[in-house]
Protein backbone atom coordinates (compact mmCIF):
# COMPACT_ATOMS: atom_id res chain seq x y z
CA UNK A 1 0.00 0.00 0.00
CA UNK A 2 3.11 2.51 0.91
CA UNK A 3 4.10 1.84 -2.82
CA UNK A 4 1.14 2.60 -4.28
CA UNK A 5 0.78 5.79 -2.18
CA UNK A 6 4.25 6.92 -3.36
CA UNK A 7 3.77 5.88 -6.71
CA UNK A 8 0.47 8.26 -6.64
CA UNK A 9 2.18 11.12 -5.19
CA UNK A 10 5.23 10.58 -7.35
CA UNK A 11 2.72 11.25 -10.72
CA UNK A 12 0.75 13.50 -9.06
CA UNK A 13 4.04 15.54 -8.22
CA UNK A 14 5.36 14.73 -11.50
CA UNK A 15 1.73 15.97 -13.25
CA UNK A 16 2.20 19.33 -11.33
CA UNK A 17 5.41 20.54 -11.95
CA UNK A 18 4.79 19.96 -15.89
CA UNK A 19 1.29 22.14 -15.26
CA UNK A 20 3.61 24.28 -13.52
CA UNK A 21 6.17 24.64 -16.05
CA UNK A 22 3.25 25.41 -18.72
CA UNK A 23 1.47 28.14 -16.65
CA UNK A 24 4.51 29.82 -15.48
CA UNK A 25 5.23 33.21 -16.40
CA UNK A 26 8.69 33.61 -18.42
CA UNK A 27 11.47 35.28 -16.54
CA UNK A 28 12.48 38.91 -17.61
CA UNK A 29 16.09 37.05 -18.77
CA UNK A 30 14.57 34.20 -20.81
CA UNK A 31 12.52 37.02 -22.78
CA UNK A 32 15.77 39.04 -22.88
CA UNK A 33 17.49 35.85 -24.55
CA UNK A 34 14.83 35.00 -26.64
CA UNK A 35 15.10 38.71 -27.82
CA UNK A 36 19.13 38.28 -28.21
CA UNK A 37 18.65 34.96 -30.02
CA UNK A 38 15.83 36.39 -32.49
CA UNK A 39 18.07 39.32 -32.90
CA UNK A 40 14.56 41.20 -33.02
CA UNK A 41 15.68 44.50 -32.18
CA UNK A 42 17.64 44.75 -35.48
CA UNK A 43 14.64 44.33 -37.04
CA UNK A 44 13.51 48.27 -36.01
CA UNK A 45 15.47 50.22 -38.08
CA UNK A 46 13.89 47.97 -41.36
CA UNK A 47 10.87 48.42 -40.21
CA UNK A 48 11.28 52.35 -39.69
CA UNK A 49 12.65 52.38 -42.84
CA UNK A 50 9.63 50.80 -44.62
CA UNK A 51 7.71 53.05 -42.87
CA UNK A 52 9.11 56.02 -43.63
CA UNK A 53 8.77 54.91 -47.75
CA UNK A 54 5.29 54.81 -47.22
CA UNK A 55 4.94 57.62 -45.49
CA UNK A 56 6.59 59.04 -48.72
CA UNK A 57 4.38 56.81 -51.13
CA UNK A 58 1.50 58.47 -49.03
CA UNK A 59 2.37 61.99 -49.76
CA UNK A 60 3.12 61.64 -53.37
CA UNK A 61 0.21 59.64 -53.91
CA UNK A 62 -2.23 62.60 -52.56
CA UNK A 63 -0.44 65.16 -54.59
CA UNK A 64 -0.44 63.40 -57.47
CA UNK A 65 -1.97 65.70 -60.29
CA UNK A 66 -1.73 68.84 -58.41
CA UNK A 67 0.41 71.80 -58.84
CA UNK A 68 1.96 72.91 -55.53
CA UNK A 69 3.44 76.03 -54.50
CA UNK A 70 7.12 76.14 -52.94
CA UNK A 71 5.60 77.13 -49.48
CA UNK A 72 3.38 74.08 -50.22
CA UNK A 73 6.12 72.06 -50.74
CA UNK A 74 8.25 73.13 -47.75
CA UNK A 75 4.93 72.57 -45.32
CA UNK A 76 4.91 68.90 -47.13
CA UNK A 77 8.48 68.33 -46.52
CA UNK A 78 8.05 69.96 -42.81
CA UNK A 79 5.33 67.47 -42.40
CA UNK A 80 7.22 64.39 -43.59
CA UNK A 81 9.79 65.03 -41.34
CA UNK A 82 7.56 64.78 -38.34
CA UNK A 83 5.74 62.20 -38.86
CA UNK A 84 8.41 60.42 -39.87
CA UNK A 85 10.38 61.59 -36.28
CA UNK A 86 7.22 60.98 -34.56
CA UNK A 87 7.47 57.17 -36.13
CA UNK A 88 11.00 57.03 -35.61
CA UNK A 89 10.67 58.02 -31.75
CA UNK A 90 7.60 55.97 -30.93
CA UNK A 91 8.53 52.48 -33.31
CA UNK A 92 12.33 51.78 -31.24
CA UNK A 93 13.52 49.45 -29.60
CA UNK A 94 13.43 51.10 -26.30
CA UNK A 95 10.03 52.26 -27.08
CA UNK A 96 8.97 48.63 -27.71
CA UNK A 97 11.07 46.60 -25.94
CA UNK A 98 8.88 47.18 -22.55
CA UNK A 99 5.60 46.29 -24.46
CA UNK A 100 6.59 43.44 -26.55
CA UNK A 101 8.31 42.00 -23.70
CA UNK A 102 4.73 42.38 -21.80
CA UNK A 103 2.80 40.91 -24.36
CA UNK A 104 5.02 38.13 -24.26
CA UNK A 105 5.00 37.69 -20.70
CA UNK A 106 1.31 37.37 -20.60
CA UNK A 107 0.87 35.34 -23.66
CA UNK A 108 3.94 32.50 -23.40
CA UNK A 109 4.76 30.09 -20.56
CA UNK A 110 8.26 29.67 -19.59
CA UNK A 111 8.24 26.47 -21.45
CA UNK A 112 7.20 28.65 -24.67
CA UNK A 113 9.74 30.76 -24.26
CA UNK A 114 12.34 27.88 -23.37
CA UNK A 115 11.15 26.14 -27.05
CA UNK A 116 11.26 28.58 -28.62
CA UNK A 117 14.88 29.57 -27.58
CA UNK A 118 15.71 25.98 -28.12
CA UNK A 119 14.21 25.89 -31.86
CA UNK A 120 16.17 29.49 -32.57
CA UNK A 121 19.19 28.10 -31.15
CA UNK A 122 18.54 25.03 -33.97
CA UNK A 123 20.20 25.41 -37.77
CA UNK A 124 16.17 25.63 -38.53
CA UNK A 125 15.35 28.63 -36.19
CA UNK A 126 18.93 29.84 -37.23
CA UNK A 127 18.10 30.13 -40.99
CA UNK A 128 14.91 31.18 -40.00
CA UNK A 129 15.74 33.83 -37.89
CA UNK A 130 18.27 35.22 -40.99
CA UNK A 131 15.31 35.19 -43.48
CA UNK A 132 12.80 36.56 -41.79
CA UNK A 133 13.99 40.32 -42.53
CA UNK A 134 13.54 39.17 -45.58
CA UNK A 135 9.82 37.58 -45.30
CA UNK A 136 9.01 41.07 -43.95
CA UNK A 137 10.23 42.92 -46.28
CA UNK A 138 8.30 41.17 -48.93
CA UNK A 139 5.46 41.05 -46.51
CA UNK A 140 5.71 44.89 -46.36
CA UNK A 141 5.84 45.28 -50.41
CA UNK A 142 2.79 42.90 -50.90
CA UNK A 143 0.74 44.87 -48.23
CA UNK A 144 1.66 48.10 -50.25
CA UNK A 145 0.64 46.90 -54.06
CA UNK A 146 -2.20 45.74 -52.04
CA UNK A 147 -3.07 49.26 -50.11
CA UNK A 148 -3.69 51.10 -53.73
CA UNK A 149 -6.36 49.13 -54.87
CA UNK A 150 -8.15 48.60 -51.46
CA UNK A 151 -8.00 52.73 -50.89
CA UNK A 152 -9.15 53.20 -54.60
CA UNK A 153 -12.01 50.56 -53.26
CA UNK A 154 -13.41 52.16 -50.05
CA UNK A 155 -12.74 55.73 -52.12
CA UNK A 156 -15.62 54.48 -54.48
CA UNK A 157 -17.59 53.03 -51.78
CA UNK A 158 -17.62 56.45 -50.00
CA UNK A 159 -18.39 57.67 -53.03
CA UNK A 160 -21.34 55.68 -53.51
CA UNK A 161 -22.44 56.43 -49.57
CA UNK A 162 -22.56 60.29 -49.96
CA UNK A 163 -24.56 59.36 -53.37
CA UNK A 164 -26.87 57.46 -51.29
CA UNK A 165 -27.24 60.02 -48.46
CA UNK A 166 -28.01 63.12 -50.89
CA UNK A 167 -31.66 63.98 -50.27
CA UNK A 168 -33.76 63.05 -53.16
CA UNK A 169 -35.43 65.13 -55.47
CA UNK A 170 -39.40 64.74 -55.57
CA UNK A 171 -40.34 65.37 -58.89
CA UNK A 172 -44.10 66.15 -57.62
CA UNK A 173 -42.99 69.10 -55.53
CA UNK A 174 -44.35 72.35 -57.06
CA UNK A 175 -42.49 75.30 -56.69
CA UNK A 176 -43.40 77.74 -54.06
CA UNK A 177 -45.47 81.21 -55.63
CA UNK A 178 -44.71 84.76 -53.82
CA UNK A 179 -47.68 85.80 -52.32
CA UNK A 180 -46.70 88.84 -53.06
CA UNK A 181 -46.76 88.60 -56.68
CA UNK A 182 -49.85 89.53 -58.96
CA UNK A 183 -51.99 86.55 -59.83
CA UNK A 184 -51.39 87.37 -63.73
CA UNK A 185 -48.16 87.23 -63.45
CA UNK A 186 -47.76 83.78 -61.58
CA UNK A 187 -50.59 82.02 -64.49
CA UNK A 188 -49.18 81.79 -68.39
CA UNK A 189 -51.07 84.35 -70.36
CA UNK A 190 -53.51 82.82 -72.61
CA UNK A 191 -52.12 83.36 -76.25
CA UNK A 192 -53.88 85.96 -78.68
Amino acid sequence: MKKLFGFIAALTLLASSQVFAQTTKPTQESLQKLFEITEVSSMIPKLQSQLEAAVNHLVQEAMKGKTITPDQQKALDAFRAKIIKIQNDEISWNAMEPRIAEIYGNTLSQADVDGMIAFYQSPAGISFSKKMPEIMQQTMNMMQKMMGPLMEKMGAAQAELAQDLKPEVKSDVKPEVNPDLKPELTQASPQK
